[in-house]
């Protein structure tokens, strides 16, 4: 979409729609017709999303959403655009490095806090028929017992957003109001808007992000460091496949010239963060969209004149 609204199921959009302070009452109300009742949040507290690797070769990640709620659940909310490996795996690695902090010495395992996942595919994920898939613990069957759940501390949500049929959708389902917020803003129905006040917030706030110049560059940059990365990706494996001497000496090539083109693209990005630390965007988005690291990004702010900050 270039003229019109930016897709709420893009990550980006989403993260900057809904993770942050002004629109909580938005998320609260997303995550409410998400989990029905089990629980029911009242409020939250949005949390740093990024998750530094703990050694030298571990993997750092970066959630999009990330709050813990008043009853002390941890909720990681995701927007996945296209097929990137196993997402459930990719979801329990997540679960894992959100569990931070350890039990004190004195507290039973029961202290565990609950961790909820949250996954939003634009595409199809499963080969199941409906949209949306709760997973537990569970133990298998076997020729004694039958499965049953083990524990529900751990929950994964994955919601397969092309299998949500909107021609149903209705004010006493607030699921299908959100999906077709997701899906589909632009054609939502004026009933939605008028008559629930977080999709009223929710959608004004997305007209604004949609209109802003500076955002919007924000959004295709994110797009094209994503498209970068797959294709980074991509070439790396094919490259594995092919490797040998005369290959190892291609590719020594083209790392020289990457490098070139990497000043280049350093400087570019520095302009950008200027621009986004104008617009008071945070340092976690701007090292997202960008590619630096959050200390980098610091180092940027730190080092533009305060006076031209607001």
């Amino acid at each position: 979409m270039t003229d019109g609204l930016l897709k709420p199921s893009s990550d980006f959009v989403f993260a900057n729609l809904f993770g942050v302070e002004k629109h909580k009452r938005a998320l609260i109300c997303l995550l409410n017709a998400i989990l029905k009742g089990n629980p029911t949040i009242k409020s939250i507290t949005l949390l740093n999303p990024q998750h530094k690797k703990q050694r030298k070769d571990g993997k750092s990640t970066t959630l999009d959403i990330e709050a813990v709620t008043d009853n002390k659940t941890i909720v990681d909310i995701e927007i996945q655009c296209r097929r990137d490996g196993n997402l459930v795996n990719r979801a329990m690695y997540h679960q894992a490095r959100m569990m931070k902090d350890e039990l004190n010495e004195s507290d039973s395992y029961d202290a565990c806090p609950d961790i909820i996942s949250i996954w939003f595919a634009d595409y199809h994920e499963t080969n199941r028929k409906y949209h949306t898939h709760e997973s537990v613990h569970t133990f298998k069957a076997s020729p004694m017992d039958d499965s049953e759940v083990s524990s529900e501390k751990s929950k994964i949500f994955i919601i397969e957003l092309p299998k949500v049929d909107l021609k149903n959708a209705s004010l006493n389902d607030m699921f299908s109001v959100w999906m077709f917020f997701l899906k589909n803003p632009e054609l939502i129905p004026d009933e939605f808007v008028q008559k629930v006040p977080e999709v009223h917030e929710a959608l004004e706030e997305l007209k604004v992000m949609s209109m802003d110049k500076d955002f919007r560059a924000a959004y295709n940059a994110h797009i094209k460091a994503e498209n970068d990365r797959r294709s980074r990706e991509t070439n790396a494996r094919i490259e594995g496949e092919k490797r040998g001497r005369r290959e190892g000496r291609k590719e020594g090539r083209k790392e020289g010239r990457k490098e070139g083109r990497a000043e280049g693209e350093a400087e570019e990005r520095k302009r950008m963060v200027l621009k986004l630390l104008a617009k008071e965007m945070s340092i976690t988005d701007i090292a997202e969209v960008t590619g630096l690291s959050v200390d980098e990004v610091e180092v940027i702010r730190q080092q533009k004149p305060k006076s031209k900050l607001k």
